[in-house]
């Protein structure tokens, strides 16, 4: 990929960090401030590439490991339950500290840890709703991690909590809490979850330093941040993205789990759903900002300006892409998303298709009606909906859609295919750590037995086995088809299905597309402007889906074998 199409797709993912960085701002002003600073100039330049396995061996040979922790991103919870049991695996004298616990809630997380009371008790016990507020679940995991191997948890913080101008005060006593526990355990390894914003050199662990120091004890340290902006967008533009794991000096490091966009996305949606409860309403969450601001990226990448583009004329005057953002509506019920749909048009079959669309992925757009339907957030998959948008708003198929029923089988299969592959290529630019065969059980469950399939796969062996047969047939094809004078009956099978197994071949097939378009983008292969044309694209004309289908797979065919 050159450097000047890398460089423009970070600036269109940066330009959308930074809208979502102005909502968050106005509610988190302490990110000018100097103790934050301190932080982002401490990572902000890494030295080399590293590998999980560097940070297991670092930490097998360290006493304390600092983990960052940016509470609203489940991703570094995930993280830290991972690396915390590999140190259990490898240590017996591991300890779990967390800031989440306050140290005068020892006992109730004792209790906890013990099985003594269950987790409505401990939550109501320690106001988790109203001292933490962040996903339960994902802490949980850290905890049980820890219990399930009988190993001690150690809460971490005090008050005030809310008070900024108390945060040096919050790392002395961690810092305390750290040095009696290795008072008394001096073999322990501690684990310690904290805010990254602690883990500047001279914050959190300068002080254990000192508190060490002031007991005549010295312990080996690592640090570990998650995600940081200018690490992870230094590692973009060097073109590292496969890298998990960067090393920023000796005994700090950095570890890549989500881009910019979903960690500020996923503290903005704890803001909001914050915002709601104390409003004594739940269960609403506005994903309308989240939706919008992926599709401007997007339109960034493709150099489209949103208030100059004309999406039609109605009469004499321009209707312009700005005023036909989509509606978005999150966790309706199926009856309201049904009726929607009736009004618009659409028959039972599509209504059916949305539906468990919407079931299996939780989110879907629907060009006819030009609005997104919500019901689980997940980063990429709305990032596939913003891209299937911007692909009707291009193309000028907004508020028609699905009137394929003129089209040939193979145009309405190879149609859907190509509206796949544009959905996947899009939601990579807005998630790029998103990987389509870590998503799918299809390859993951090939070749194994008929038992195994049927359990994990929701599938029919002899279904299953017909699906994976068809894409790697299809596959194989595309490398000579123009040697062929035949197309092998179980092609043509599979170009005439109906309901789910069109669904699924479709899916398959144009995720695998999208993902290596993405791939050849990179490499320099595909040119931002066939991309730009792409998006434009009109399966109109008989056999214009299929030939296109073919130009890609045949290009990119390197990209499939490699």
């Amino acid at each position: 990929m050159s450097q000047p199409a890398r460089d423009m797709e970070i600036q269109a993912q940066q330009a959308a960090v930074r809208s979502l960085k102005r909502l968050i701002g106005g509610v988190d002003r302490n990110s000018r401030r100097k103790y934050i600073q301190d932080f982002l100039r401490d990572f902000d330049r890494y030295q080399e590439t590293a590998s999980y396995d560097d940070l297991v061996v670092k930490g097998f040979r360290s006493d304390v490991i600092f983990i960052g922790d940016y509470h609203a991103l489940p991703a570094c919870q995930q993280f830290a339950a991972r690396f915390l049991a590999d140190m259990i695996r490898r240590s017996s004298r591991v300890v779990l500290a967390l800031e989440m616990i306050y140290g005068r809630q020892q006992r109730i997380l004792d209790e906890w840890m013990a099985g003594a009371i269950d987790d409505d008790e401990f939550l109501r016990r320690i106001r988790y709703d109203e001292e933490w507020g962040y996903d339960w679940p994902s802490y949980r995991r850290v905890l049980e991690t820890a219990r399930l191997a009988g190993i001690p948890a150690l809460g971490l913080d005090c008050d005030p909590r809310t008070e900024f101008r108390a945060i040096r005060q919050r790392d002395a006593y961690a810092a305390r809490r750290l040095a009696e526990t290795f008072v008394s355990a001096p073999d322990a390894k501690i684990v310690v979850l904290v805010g990254e914003s602690h883990l500047a050199r001279n914050h959190l662990p300068h002080r254990l330093a000192r508190e060490l120091a002031r007991r005549q004890m010295e312990k080996r340290s690592l640090t570990v941040v998650q995600n940081v902006d200018s690490l992870y967008w230094q590692r973009a533009r060097e073109g590292r993205e496969d890298a998990e794991v960067v090393r920023v000096s000796p005994g700090r490091f950095c570890i890549f789990n989500a881009s910019p966009l979903a960690k500020y996305e996923s503290y903005r949606q704890v803001l909001d759903r914050w915002r709601f409860q104390s409003e004594d309403d739940e269960d609403e969450v506005d994903l309308t900002p989240t939706l919008h601001s992926m599709i401007h990226t997007l339109l960034r990448f493709l150099r489209v300006d949103r208030h100059r583009h004309v999406v039609e004329t109605r009469g004499e005057i321009p209707v312009r892409l700005v005023d036909v953002l989509p509606e978005v509506y999150a966790h309706e019920e199926p009856d309201f998303i049904a009726g929607m749909m009736r009004r618009h048009g659409l028959d039972e079959e599509r209504i059916e298709q949305v539906l468990g669309h919407l079931e299996r992925s939780g989110s879907c757009y629907i060009p006819r009606i030009n609005a997104v339907f919500v019901g689980t957030f997940d980063l990429a998959h709305a990032g596939e909906e913003a891209s299937h948008f911007v692909n009707s708003a291009l193309k000028g198929e907004l508020y028609e859609g699905w009137n394929d029923g003129w089209m040939a089988g193979h145009d309405r299969f190879y149609g859907a295919v190509m509206d796949e592959a544009i959905g996947f290529f899009g939601s990579k630019l807005v998630d790029p750590a998103r990987n389509h065969f870590f998503e799918t059980d299809f390859y993951r469950y090939y070749g194994r037995s008929r038992e195994e399939v049927e359990a994990r796969t929701g599938y029919e062996y002899d279904e299953f086995k017909a699906i994976i047969d068809f894409i790697l047939l299809h596959k194989k094809l595309e490398r000579d088809y123009r040697r062929r004078r035949m197309v092998p009956d179980a092609i043509l099978e599979g170009l005439r299905s109906t309901g789910g197994r069109f669904r699924i071949l479709t899916h398959e097939l144009g995720y695998f597309l999208g993902q290596q378009i993405y791939d050849g983008y990179h490499r320099g292969l595909v040119t931002h402007d066939e991309i730009g044309v792409l998006y434009r694209s009109r399966w109109n004309d008989p056999g214009s889906a299929l030939a296109a289908y073919l130009d890609w797979a045949e290009r990119l065919a390197p990209l499939a074998e490699g």
